[in-house]
Protein backbone atom coordinates (compact mmCIF):
# COMPACT_ATOMS: atom_id res chain seq x y z
CA UNK A 1 0.00 0.00 0.00
CA UNK A 2 1.52 3.97 -1.08
CA UNK A 3 2.04 5.71 1.80
CA UNK A 4 -0.67 8.06 1.25
CA UNK A 5 -2.91 5.81 1.77
CA UNK A 6 -1.61 4.49 5.14
CA UNK A 7 -0.76 8.26 6.64
CA UNK A 8 -4.37 10.16 5.14
CA UNK A 9 -5.78 11.85 7.50
CA UNK A 10 -8.39 11.10 9.87
CA UNK A 11 -11.73 12.78 10.24
CA UNK A 12 -11.26 15.89 12.99
CA UNK A 13 -14.06 14.62 15.37
CA UNK A 14 -13.96 14.74 19.09
CA UNK A 15 -13.65 11.22 20.85
CA UNK A 16 -15.39 10.78 24.09
CA UNK A 17 -14.27 8.40 26.50
CA UNK A 18 -16.24 4.60 25.65
CA UNK A 19 -17.18 2.95 28.36
CA UNK A 20 -19.75 0.57 26.29
CA UNK A 21 -17.01 -2.35 26.54
CA UNK A 22 -15.49 -1.61 29.51
CA UNK A 23 -14.14 -4.36 31.66
CA UNK A 24 -10.61 -6.26 31.61
CA UNK A 25 -10.00 -9.01 28.65
CA UNK A 26 -9.20 -11.53 31.16
CA UNK A 27 -13.15 -11.06 32.50
CA UNK A 28 -14.27 -13.50 29.35
CA UNK A 29 -16.90 -15.46 29.16
CA UNK A 30 -16.98 -18.59 30.23
CA UNK A 31 -17.83 -20.20 26.98
CA UNK A 32 -16.44 -17.71 23.46
CA UNK A 33 -19.43 -18.49 21.42
CA UNK A 34 -20.54 -16.59 17.93
CA UNK A 35 -22.95 -14.63 19.81
CA UNK A 36 -20.44 -13.11 22.26
CA UNK A 37 -16.98 -13.41 19.96
CA UNK A 38 -17.09 -9.72 18.74
CA UNK A 39 -17.62 -8.35 22.22
CA UNK A 40 -15.31 -10.26 23.91
CA UNK A 41 -12.21 -9.85 21.01
CA UNK A 42 -12.92 -5.71 20.96
CA UNK A 43 -12.55 -6.04 25.08
CA UNK A 44 -9.41 -7.96 24.36
CA UNK A 45 -8.18 -5.85 21.78
CA UNK A 46 -8.74 -2.90 24.03
CA UNK A 47 -6.93 -3.82 26.55
CA UNK A 48 -3.92 -4.91 24.54
CA UNK A 49 -3.87 -2.44 22.64
CA UNK A 50 -3.89 0.56 25.42
CA UNK A 51 -1.28 -1.51 27.12
CA UNK A 52 1.29 -1.21 24.46
CA UNK A 53 3.91 2.00 25.11
CA UNK A 54 3.08 4.73 22.55
CA UNK A 55 5.40 4.81 19.41
CA UNK A 56 8.59 6.61 19.46
CA UNK A 57 9.83 6.97 15.75
CA UNK A 58 7.67 8.96 13.33
CA UNK A 59 5.37 7.33 10.62
CA UNK A 60 2.11 6.84 9.77
CA UNK A 61 -0.36 5.20 12.60
CA UNK A 62 -0.52 1.67 13.26
CA UNK A 63 -3.20 -0.71 12.94
CA UNK A 64 -3.74 -0.59 16.93
CA UNK A 65 -3.99 3.11 16.75
CA UNK A 66 -6.66 3.43 13.90
CA UNK A 67 -8.79 0.28 15.21
CA UNK A 68 -8.81 2.06 18.74
CA UNK A 69 -9.91 5.00 17.13
CA UNK A 70 -12.60 3.18 14.85
CA UNK A 71 -13.72 1.35 17.61
CA UNK A 72 -14.82 3.90 19.62
CA UNK A 73 -16.74 5.87 16.39
CA UNK A 74 -18.19 3.02 15.88
CA UNK A 75 -19.30 2.71 19.67
CA UNK A 76 -20.25 6.34 19.69
CA UNK A 77 -21.99 5.70 16.08
CA UNK A 78 -24.42 3.13 17.67
CA UNK A 79 -25.40 4.88 20.54
CA UNK A 80 -26.32 7.62 18.49
CA UNK A 81 -28.34 5.89 15.94
CA UNK A 82 -30.33 4.71 19.24
CA UNK A 83 -30.64 8.38 20.14
CA UNK A 84 -32.28 9.33 16.94
CA UNK A 85 -34.50 6.51 16.94
CA UNK A 86 -35.89 7.65 20.47
CA UNK A 87 -36.15 11.29 19.32
CA UNK A 88 -38.09 10.01 15.64
CA UNK A 89 -40.46 7.98 17.95
CA UNK A 90 -41.06 10.86 20.50
CA UNK A 91 -41.45 13.54 17.65
CA UNK A 92 -43.80 10.98 15.90
CA UNK A 93 -46.02 10.50 19.23
CA UNK A 94 -46.17 14.17 19.26
CA UNK A 95 -47.41 15.34 16.07
CA UNK A 96 -49.21 12.71 15.58
CA UNK A 97 -47.06 10.95 12.20
CA UNK A 98 -45.06 12.89 9.25
CA UNK A 99 -46.71 16.34 8.21
CA UNK A 100 -49.55 15.38 5.71
CA UNK A 101 -52.99 15.97 4.21
CA UNK A 102 -55.35 13.52 3.36
CA UNK A 103 -57.74 14.72 1.02
CA UNK A 104 -61.14 13.08 0.31
CA UNK A 105 -63.58 12.96 -2.13
CA UNK A 106 -61.72 11.44 -5.18
CA UNK A 107 -64.28 9.83 -6.88
CA UNK A 108 -65.05 7.20 -4.55
CA UNK A 109 -61.53 6.81 -3.94
CA UNK A 110 -60.29 6.35 -0.49
CA UNK A 111 -58.54 9.47 0.94
CA UNK A 112 -55.20 10.40 -0.81
CA UNK A 113 -52.72 11.44 1.80
CA UNK A 114 -49.99 13.92 0.70
CA UNK A 115 -46.63 14.31 2.06
CA UNK A 116 -45.50 17.29 -0.10
CA UNK A 117 -46.49 20.50 -2.11
CA UNK A 118 -45.89 18.29 -5.76
CA UNK A 119 -48.12 15.25 -4.80
CA UNK A 120 -51.13 17.89 -3.91
CA UNK A 121 -50.37 19.82 -7.46
CA UNK A 122 -50.98 16.30 -8.71
CA UNK A 123 -54.52 16.39 -8.12
CA UNK A 124 -55.23 19.72 -9.56
CA UNK A 125 -57.28 17.86 -12.61
CA UNK A 126 -59.36 15.89 -10.26
CA UNK A 127 -60.53 18.60 -7.48
CA UNK A 128 -61.09 22.13 -7.36
CA UNK A 129 -58.59 24.88 -7.01
CA UNK A 130 -60.43 25.52 -3.42
CA UNK A 131 -59.56 22.45 -2.02
CA UNK A 132 -56.12 22.54 -3.40
CA UNK A 133 -55.08 25.88 -1.54
CA UNK A 134 -57.05 24.29 1.78
CA UNK A 135 -54.66 21.32 1.64
CA UNK A 136 -51.75 23.38 0.73
CA UNK A 137 -52.35 25.44 4.14
CA UNK A 138 -52.77 22.49 6.46
CA UNK A 139 -49.72 21.27 5.34
CA UNK A 140 -47.72 24.13 5.31
CA UNK A 141 -49.29 24.29 9.02
CA UNK A 142 -48.24 20.94 9.77
CA UNK A 143 -44.69 21.35 8.39
CA UNK A 144 -44.16 24.27 10.49
CA UNK A 145 -45.62 22.98 14.00
CA UNK A 146 -43.03 19.66 12.78
CA UNK A 147 -39.92 21.75 12.71
CA UNK A 148 -40.54 24.00 15.97
CA UNK A 149 -40.96 20.30 17.75
CA UNK A 150 -37.63 19.31 16.12
CA UNK A 151 -36.10 22.48 17.13
CA UNK A 152 -36.88 21.74 20.73
CA UNK A 153 -36.65 17.82 20.30
CA UNK A 154 -32.97 18.07 18.83
CA UNK A 155 -34.08 15.04 16.43
CA UNK A 156 -32.52 17.17 13.22
CA UNK A 157 -29.51 18.01 14.73
CA UNK A 158 -28.80 13.91 16.31
CA UNK A 159 -29.27 12.73 12.32
CA UNK A 160 -26.30 15.06 11.36
CA UNK A 161 -24.22 13.92 14.04
CA UNK A 162 -25.32 10.28 13.64
CA UNK A 163 -24.00 11.13 9.76
CA UNK A 164 -20.97 12.46 10.91
CA UNK A 165 -20.24 9.80 13.08
CA UNK A 166 -21.15 7.01 10.97
CA UNK A 167 -18.87 8.85 8.11
CA UNK A 168 -15.97 9.28 10.48
CA UNK A 169 -16.03 5.51 11.49
CA UNK A 170 -16.54 4.37 8.20
CA UNK A 171 -13.51 6.50 6.81
CA UNK A 172 -11.42 4.83 10.20
CA UNK A 173 -12.75 1.74 9.60
CA UNK A 174 -11.09 1.61 5.78
CA UNK A 175 -7.84 2.68 7.11
CA UNK A 176 -7.85 -0.52 9.30
CA UNK A 177 -8.65 -2.45 6.47
CA UNK A 178 -5.71 -1.14 4.65
CA UNK A 179 -3.08 -0.63 6.94
CA UNK A 180 -0.69 -3.52 6.97
CA UNK A 181 -0.44 -5.67 10.54
CA UNK A 182 2.61 -5.98 12.73
CA UNK A 183 1.45 -8.53 15.24
CA UNK A 184 -1.15 -11.48 15.42
CA UNK A 185 -3.16 -9.14 17.23
CA UNK A 186 -3.88 -6.39 14.65
CA UNK A 187 -4.59 -9.20 11.78
CA UNK A 188 -7.18 -9.86 15.08
CA UNK A 189 -7.80 -6.71 14.90
CA UNK A 190 -8.82 -6.08 10.94
CA UNK A 191 -10.82 -9.64 11.00
CA UNK A 192 -13.02 -7.77 13.88
CA UNK A 193 -13.28 -4.84 12.12
CA UNK A 194 -14.08 -6.78 8.91
CA UNK A 195 -17.11 -8.80 10.90
CA UNK A 196 -18.51 -5.82 12.73
CA UNK A 197 -18.70 -3.94 9.18
CA UNK A 198 -20.77 -6.93 7.64
CA UNK A 199 -21.97 -9.32 9.86
CA UNK A 200 -22.43 -8.33 13.29
CA UNK A 201 -25.76 -9.89 13.96
CA UNK A 202 -25.18 -13.22 11.82
CA UNK A 203 -26.92 -12.91 9.41
CA UNK A 204 -24.69 -14.53 7.11
CA UNK A 205 -24.88 -18.36 7.73
CA UNK A 206 -23.16 -19.36 5.01
CA UNK A 207 -18.96 -19.41 4.41
CA UNK A 208 -17.24 -17.47 4.41
CA UNK A 209 -18.30 -15.67 7.24
CA UNK A 210 -18.72 -18.94 9.76
CA UNK A 211 -14.91 -19.31 8.97
CA UNK A 212 -13.53 -16.22 9.49
CA UNK A 213 -15.44 -16.61 13.09
CA UNK A 214 -13.49 -19.41 13.75
CA UNK A 215 -10.24 -17.55 12.57
CA UNK A 216 -10.65 -14.64 14.54
CA UNK A 217 -11.63 -17.18 17.90
CA UNK A 218 -7.86 -18.82 17.14
CA UNK A 219 -5.97 -15.44 16.51
CA UNK A 220 -7.54 -14.02 20.03
CA UNK A 221 -6.83 -17.67 21.89
CA UNK A 222 -3.05 -17.73 20.43
CA UNK A 223 -2.73 -14.29 22.80
CA UNK A 224 -3.06 -16.42 25.52
CA UNK A 225 0.14 -18.71 24.64
CA UNK A 226 3.73 -17.65 25.91
CA UNK A 227 5.43 -18.52 22.95
CA UNK A 228 3.29 -16.40 20.31
CA UNK A 229 4.33 -13.01 18.82
CA UNK A 230 1.45 -10.97 19.62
Amino acid sequence: MADSESSRTLPGISIEKNTTTGGKADEAPTIISRRNLLSHTARVLQHCFTDMPPRTERGPASVREIWLRWWILQQQHLRQSRRVRKLSDRLLDELDGYPSVAIDGLEGEPPYVATTYAEIRHLSSRIDAGRLDAARSTLRQRRQAWKKADARIGYSAAVRRERDLDRSAGISANVVLLMPPFSLMEVAAKLHCLLELHDPRLRHEHEPWLQLRRMLKELVDLRQRPDCEH
